[in-house]
């Protein structure tokens, strides 16, 4: 079981490494020897957990989504309190850990690859779904809380697109309360 384990933590870490290099320089330097480099070890590691490049490639766009979506949309489940709250507690998860930061590098890989284009479009279909939802819960209609979700979500997109994210928690934290004074002012 422990053997397990470390090789799945072993293969995270070259997802890992892989969404970075992705982000600092795009899908094409997403290869064998660079990420051995980094990480430190041989290739014949990377063989020890993928068939080929192409396989790692496959499997990023999972990986993305269980690293840096589930954690997010799982902060809605685990926050007590009603939809406010949830929002609150999301926009200050979001403020902290910046889990966006890899956005951009997928929208920029989804555009000439169909399965990573999939995988952003559910991402965001889930993102906006989850927004939705707490703004229905706050008491807007479902057509009004889709809007009102569209507009923070386009949000957080737009601010990454045009790297326009704070670089500190704190004044990322005072966008968040800003924004969800302002998102949630009539509710």
């Amino acid at each position: 079981m422990n053997k397990k384990r470390d090789q799945s933590q072993d293969r995270d870490s070259w997802f890992a490494e892989a969404l970075e290099l992705l982000r600092e320089r795009g899908v094409y330097h997403v290869k064998v020897e660079p990420l051995a480099q980094r990480l430190g070890v041989t290739k014949g590691s990377f063989y020890w957990h993928f068939k080929n490049r192409g396989d790692l490639l496959d499997s990023l766009p999972d990986f993305w989504v269980r690293r840096q979506t589930d954690p997010v949309l799982a902060i809605v489940q685990s926050t007590d309190g009603g939809p406010i709250e949830k929002m609150r507690a999301l926009l200050t998860f979001l403020a902290h850990e910046d889990p966006d930061r890899y956005d951009n590098a997928m929208r920029a890989w989804a555009q000439f690859d169909a399965n990573v284009s999939r995988s952003v479009a559910e991402v965001d279909d889930r993102r906006m779904a989850t927004a939705r939802v707490l703004f229905e819960e706050a008491g807007l209609s479902r057509e009004d809380a889709a809007f009102r979700a569209r507009l923070w979500y386009f949000y957080d997109v737009g601010e990454h697109v045009t790297h326009d994210t704070p670089p500190t928690i704190s004044e990322r934290l005072e966008r968040a309360k800003l924004r969800l004074k302002l998102l949630t002012s009539d509710l």
